[in-house]
């Protein structure tokens, strides 16, 4: 029975580690693949909004935490991207309701 001494151990995992990466890339190409040929791009429709219009005075409150108040915005944003996950997202006002 012969020895395995470190420099073929490392040989072993250079070779191992170059396999794997193919393999990962292979993988990664084949993906790209599928999706470039199975996916429909979803027709883009905006509507532009009027930014004096849509948007509202911000009246400061001194009692308001800062850290709660944007939590709460972050929390409407994950809720709203929950419920339509494909449409992206922009925070335009934050109005505190009492």
């Amino acid at each position: 029975m012969e020895t395995f001494n470190l420099g073929d151990g490392l040989i072993v995992t250079v070779v191992a580690m170059i396999v794997v990466f193919a393999v990962l890339t292979s993988l990664w190409f084949l993906v790209e693949l599928v999706h470039k040929l199975v996916a429909e791009p979803a027709p883009a429709t905006t509507v532009p909004i009027d930014r004096e219009e849509a948007s509202q005075p911000v009246l400061l409150d001194s009692g308001v935490d800062e850290q709660r108040a944007k939590a709460a915005a972050i929390t409407a944003l994950v809720a709203a991207y929950e419920a339509h996950p494909a449409k992206k997202f922009e925070i335009v006002d934050v109005t505190r309701i009492k």
